[in-house]
């Protein structure tokens, strides 16, 4: 006989939230969107609407909080990233530390974003989105 287990816990809400644009930002990690505790982060977006040109410039999306350890790649890595090319890119699972969601249970966190631009004659123009929901 099987024991069950059932949960209560669901959602129904979806949120989707935008940062504001970064324009020709200064290297730095920058935390750009809150989020709530019992939050699952389903999707990562980031819109490059001026690429960077020249140079070797660095953007990766990550989180911090939770009472974790940040990773700052933890959403998407450079490889995915692509700052020299404009259009959207969106988070995968494509190295070790870069996934497309994340759940935040032990406590509020935050999407991050770190730029370095590499030495680049031209600095991009960008924002990230992300779709989370909160499970109570």
């Amino acid at each position: 006989m099987a024991t069950d287990l059932y949960t209560n816990s669901f959602a129904d809400n979806f949120r989707l939230a935008r940062s504001k644009t970064l324009n020709a930002v200064n290297d730095d990690t920058y935390n750009i969107i809150r989020i709530p505790k019992h939050a699952f982060v389903m999707d990562v977006w980031l819109l490059i609407t001026t690429a960077y040109s020249a140079g070797s410039p660095i953007i990766t999306i990550g989180w911090a909080g939770n009472g974790e350890t940040a990773v700052p790649a933890g959403f998407m890595s450079n490889e995915v990233a692509l700052p020299t090319v404009a259009g959207l890119k969106r988070a995968q699972h494509d190295t070790k530390v870069s996934f497309e969601g994340k759940y935040f249970n032990s406590g509020p966190g935050i999407i991050t974003v770190t730029v370095d631009d590499g030495g680049v004659t031209t600095e991009g123009i960008f924002v990230v989105f992300a779709v989370y929901s909160v499970i109570m």
